[in-house]
C-alpha cells in the first residue's frame, strides 16, 4: 500500500508517543518472520524510513525489540537497524515486547527503570 505524502504525515503524527523526558520514542518489534510494527501498527520498511526521518529531525529515539534474538536476523530486520543508523537515530535494544528491559553492550538484559 502507498501512501500520500499527507497521509504519511499523518501517519508520522500519530506513530510518536511522548516519554517523561519529552524524548519521542518510536517502538519497532519485528517478528522471526520479518514482520514489522511500529507502535504497535504494522509497517513496511518503507513506510519507516520517511518516519525515521522526521524523528531524527524531532531528536527522538528508537526502542527496537526483535522476536528470536537468538536466531539470525531476517533481512527486514537488517534494513530496519541500517535505517535507524542512517537517520542517526539513538537505540534501546529489547528483548521483550513491552520494553521492560535494555540489552547491555555485553548482550544481557537489564530491567529499565
Amino acid at each position: 500500500m502507498r501512501f500520500t505524502r499527507p497521509a504519511a504525515a499523518l501517519m508520522v503524527a500519530f506513530s510518536f508517543n511522548l516519554v517523561a523526558d519529552s524524548r519521542e520514542v518510536l517502538r519497532i518489534a519485528i517478528t522471526a518472520s520479518g514482520q514489522i510494527t511500529a507502535d504497535g501498527r504494522p509497517a513496511t520498511i518503507e513506510e519507516l524510513i520517511p518516519i525515521l526521518r522526521e524523528l531524527g529531525k524531532k531528536k527522538g529515539e528508537v526502542w527496537y525489540c526483535r522476536e528470536a534474538p537468538e536466531a539470525d536476523p531476517h533481512p527486514d530486520a537488517m534494513k530496519v537497524l541500517a535505517a535507524i543508523v542512517d537517520c542517526n537515530l539513538p537505540v534501546l535494544l529489547s528483548s521483550k515486547p513491552d520494553y521492560s528491559d535494555s540489552v547491555d553492550e555485553k548482550g544481557r538484559s537489564v530491567p529499565r527503570q
